[in-house]
């Protein structure tokens, strides 16, 4: 039985194509390449923002693969031997995530002159224009009420967030048994100098240790004869007398007012006189803090931090620092329909959020001396700048002088209980000292920038109207207990 041919259900084949070629046979690696991937559809948010709305995250940024390209398979890396290379990974769950802070508003040009140099030359203010950045790989975003005319966020880099600690030992198949302590180092000189960070004092870091060889012995006006007879302590002595931390305060005395003890109307009470204050004007520490290299980092428009759940549609929101809590965001918005001292000014309104703190403390283990400073920092810093103890951003306001010992003598001949209310009267004078050194501190030129505000031309040439608010004051129990007023 023959079968049936199958020609004759095809359909008739043109006469131009039965002297064609045979076809080319396809390259395998045609068939292991997918298709092209499509674009990933985006939604461009509206350009004008009417009524709020129920807040929703934004979506998680998608990572797209690109479509493999045909092509003959690159060999795998050989070894010395001519062997294949293995290349070793460590396991995903002891591979360490580094920190990323939420996305900045405005990511930099890397081309741009501006981000160079870490400045943003061009400012424009618009009023009332809620911004949302776009999650990072953490599901962090940040919502500001009003378009940020600059983010400090947009220059963080990784160092900034974590330091890499790299081991100082030597392993021990890099040693010899021939190998002499000594011959760790090239040459004698070094060997001084690692001796002297080892030895003494245990701060000597480093840092200090290497600014200390290319700062000062590799200076080019560094003599090493001109240290004859050298003694620190006579020149530390020499260097206090003119000591120009001290010239930028403002010396001056302060006056309290302690009763007599008697209710007669003849027994007035006294004003004592304290001298030794030295203090700076807050508003001048302002302007000094948002003119210097320190308000690079500053935060001047504050912002709602939020996260999206894992494994959730919902979120939640953060509070990590002072610029993102609720107090600052009603203060910034206040701020915004403040009045100010030109009518016609279009400066963008910033908040100095201002943290104080005091602690009085001994200058030495042995003795009596005494000093009782007061701390200014700025809550549009970050906490984790803040804490370190040489990013300069922690202010001396003032130095709050001791009660001396010849007011005791003249309280004694004074007042007439004080033989029995001895601790209640120096209590009280202590309390009208604090109050009397916050009532200079808190002067006309203060409160008239809290209303109207101060125009500062900060570091990267934008003038700005700042508002001083003060936010936090941080002090121990017998320091408040002196700052409540008990009588």
């Amino acid at each position: 039985m023959t079968s049936p041919r199958m020609d004759s259900e095809l359909p008739p084949t043109p006469s131009h194509a039965m002297h064609a070629p045979s076809p080319t046979p396809l390259s395998p690696a045609l068939f292991l390449s997918p298709p092209p991937l499509p674009p990933p559809q985006t939604e461009l948010p509206p350009s004008h923002p009417s009524s709020p709305t129920p807040l929703s995250p934004p979506p998680l940024p998608s990572t797209t693969f690109p479509p493999l390209q045909p092509g003959p398979a690159s060999p795998p890396p050989l070894s010395q031997s001519g062997q294949p290379l293995h290349i070793r990974c460590l396991p995903a769950r002891y591979q360490d995530i580094h920190p990323e802070p939420p996305l900045p508003a405005a990511l930099p040009d890397s081309s741009s002159p501006e981000t160079t140099d870490r400045v943003l030359l061009h400012m424009t203010l618009i009023v009332r224009n809620p911004f949302q950045t776009a999650p990072n790989s953490f599901g962090l975003w940040k919502e500001y009420p009003y378009r940020p005319s600059y983010d400090p966020d947009a220059f963080i880099l990784v160092e900034d967030l974590c330091h890499s600690h790299t081991s100082a030992i030597i392993p021990d198949k890099e040693r010899t048994t021939k190998e002499a302590p000594e011959s760790v180092y090239s040459n004698k000189t070094i060997e001084l100098l690692m001796h002297w960070q080892a030895t003494g004092s245990s701060k000597k870091t480093n840092k200090e240790l290497d600014r200390l060889v290319h700062d000062v012995l590799r200076h080019p006006k560094f003599k090493l004869n001109k240290l004859d007879k050298f003694n620190a302590a006579c020149k530390n002595q020499k260097a206090d007398a003119a000591d120009a931390f001290l010239l930028s305060f403002q010396h001056t005395s302060v006056e309290i007012d302690v009763p007599s003890g008697h209710s007669s109307p003849h027994d007035a009470s006294h004003v004592f006189s304290i001298p030794g204050l030295y203090y700076c004007p807050i508003t001048t520490l302002i302007k000094q803090a948002f003119e210097s290299l320190i308000s690079l980092k500053f935060h001047l428009s504050p912002f709602k931090l939020f996260q999206k759940l894992p494994n959730s549609e919902d979120s939640e929101r953060l509070y990590s620092e002072i610029y993102n809590s609720d107090v600052f965001l009603d203060e910034h918005d206040k701020v915004q329909h403040a009045p100010t001292s030109d009518p016609t000014c279009k400066r963008e309104k910033v908040v100095a959020g201002l943290m104080f703190w005091s602690d009085a403390t001994h200058l030495a283990t042995f003795g009596t001396a005494k000093m009782w400073p007061i701390y200014m920092l700025f809550g549009n810093l970050s906490k984790y700048v803040r804490c370190q103890p040489n990013s300069g951003a922690t202010m001396h306001l003032a130095y709050i002088p001791q009660l001396p010992d010849s007011l005791q003598d003249q309280l004694k001949s004074f007042h007439r209980k004080w033989g029995t209310q001895q601790k209640d009267i120096l209590t009280h004078c202590w309390q009208e000292l604090v109050h009397a050194v916050w009532k200079l501190l808190l002067d006309d030129k203060f409160f008239h920038a809290s209303t109207y505000g101060m125009v500062v031309c900060c570091l990267d040439g934008i003038e700005r109207c700042m508002y001083p608010h003060i936010l936090t004051y941080s002090a121990d129990y017998p320091e408040k207990y002196v700052f409540a007023s008990v009588y």
